[in-house]
């Protein structure tokens, strides 16, 4: 940089002047990482199956759906079994209560789309046509089980099936009390109760303990 004669500051001379130092950009807040998706209660299901074993039934199965035309007579105290349908609806089929194929009791008959009276029950809906948006009847359904059966697909409600204790996909096994009982399920177990007639309460025990 030169100076004036007397020593003093030069004028400020544009076309010599030093070029501008270049802007810094503004710095905000750090943008967070985008959050994931939730996980859907399914996913979350087959998680906790993975890790515990996760043996609830009713909480766990989805409603059921029958668009049959014609009903084969249904009431409390028959048994069914529950199978896949094309489209993503299921289908009933009525077996005596002493087949192994029977993985549910008929434990009441209602009306119309209509809730039971326990959320461990599967509620499964009868529509008189493919056509038809309203329900006609809803099955309350709880597992066909005595005590010491075991059981495999047990979160599925076309695949559950009853097995041999000691084949290597059995599960749970079940363990039946009458009336509700507190104290009926160890802390393990995963603990159904139906208000039926009759009313009992139903214990799925992880495979291995007490078999």
């Amino acid at each position: 940089m030169t100076t004036t004669p007397t020593g003093g500051m030069p004028e400020y001379d544009p076309f010599n002047a030093p070029a501008p130092l270049p802007a810094m950009p503004e710095v905000g807040p750090p943008t967070p990482f985008p959050k994931p998706p939730p996980i859907s209660v399914l996913a979350k299901v087959s998680i906790v199956f993975g890790v515990v074993v996760a043996l609830g039934v009713g909480s766990l199965v989805a409603w059921g759906i029958s668009q049959s035309g014609k009903f084969t007579t249904v009431e409390a105290g028959k048994c069914v079994y529950l199978t896949d349908e094309a489209g993503g609806a299921q289908s009933y089929t009525t077996t005596s209560c002493t087949s192994s194929r029977a993985t549910f009791r008929i434990d009441e008959v209602r009306s119309g789309s209509s809730g039971c009276r326990d959320s461990d029950y599967v509620q499964f809906e009868l529509y008189g046509s493919s056509s038809s948006k309203k329900a006609e009847k809803t099955l309350c359904l709880a597992l066909n089980v005595e005590t010491g059966d075991c059981l495999r697909d047990v979160v599925h409600e076309t695949r559950i099936a009853k097995v041999r204790c000691t084949d290597i996909s059995a599960e749970a096994r079940a363990v039946v009390t009458k009336g509700s009982s507190e104290t009926a399920c160890s802390s393990d177990d995963t603990e159904l109760h139906y208000t039926g007639p009759p009313e009992r309460t139903v214990c799925l025990r992880p495979t291995g303990e007490n078999i």
